[in-house]
């Protein structure tokens, strides 16, 4: 859920901005897509609240084996991007499809691990996340933006609008709207570059939830013609 991807510069100083190379997330760098996203969210105001520790690292590890779950699932189901710099993975992008929402569960082997691996007590309130955010999910059929994630390394540098900017484009050659949760506020202005517009929120384990919706053809408006 959510995103963690350009919203910062490190000291005011502004990046060098790269070019990355967007692909399907292969399989033989799922492993490195797992610990990218799980960087990425380890310090967000949902991660804090949900797995309750101050510990970085037990953050991280909780986060590595729900990407672990999730990963597989959705390359299977919906669509896996990821992006490389100089031939490092520095980020990904998880969607679901319009009619692919929500994803199926992972297989029960593959709960169990995950649940050994975050506990019983973090495992139970990511689920009540989940729960909570899809009783306000759109009924329309719309792409769907679960997980947009640049390791924090390679932040604020042009991954993420790279790899949104793609997700869009295919998006919007077939006339198709897009949808998202946020639980951070510097993100807003991120998407709505991107034709983003907040159509709600929603407070869930003492967390905002800006709700974020785009009509198809923004991202020309906001860009100019998408890449083919």
């Amino acid at each position: 859920m959510g995103a963690s991807e350009d919203a910062k510069a490190d000291h005011g100083v502004m990046p060098r901005v790269v070019s990355p190379r967007i692909t399907p997330l292969s399989e033989a760098d799922r492993p490195s897509a797992v610990e990218a996203l799980a960087r990425a969210f380890r310090d967000n105001p949902l991660n804090l609240a949900v797995i309750r520790s101050r510990d970085p690292a037990v953050r991280m590890r909780c986060n590595v084996h729900g990407m672990r779950v999730l990963l597989p699932v959705a390359q299977a189901r919906g669509l896996v991007l990821a992006a490389k710099v100089d031939g490092r993975l520095a980020g990904a992008l998880v969607a679901a499809t319009p009619f692919g929402y929500p994803l199926p569960a992972p297989a029960p082997a593959a709960r169990i691990r995950c649940l050994l691996g975050q506990g019983w007590s973090v495992t139970r309130r990511w689920g009540r996340v989940f729960e909570a955010l899809h009783a306000v999910h759109p009924l329309e059929p719309m792409g769907y933006l679960g997980t947009l994630g640049v390791d924090p390394a390679l932040q604020a540098r042009g991954v993420g609008t790279a790899l949104l900017n793609r997700w869009l484009a295919g998006l919007d050659r077939k006339a198709i709207g897009a949808y998202l949760e946020t639980d951070r506020v510097e993100n807003l202005a991120f998407y709505r570059r991107a034709g983003f517009e907040v159509v709600g929120e929603t407070r869930v384990q003492g967390v905002v939830i800006w709700r974020m919706q785009r009509a198809p053809g923004s991202l020309a408006r906001a860009f100019g013609p998408p890449p083919h």
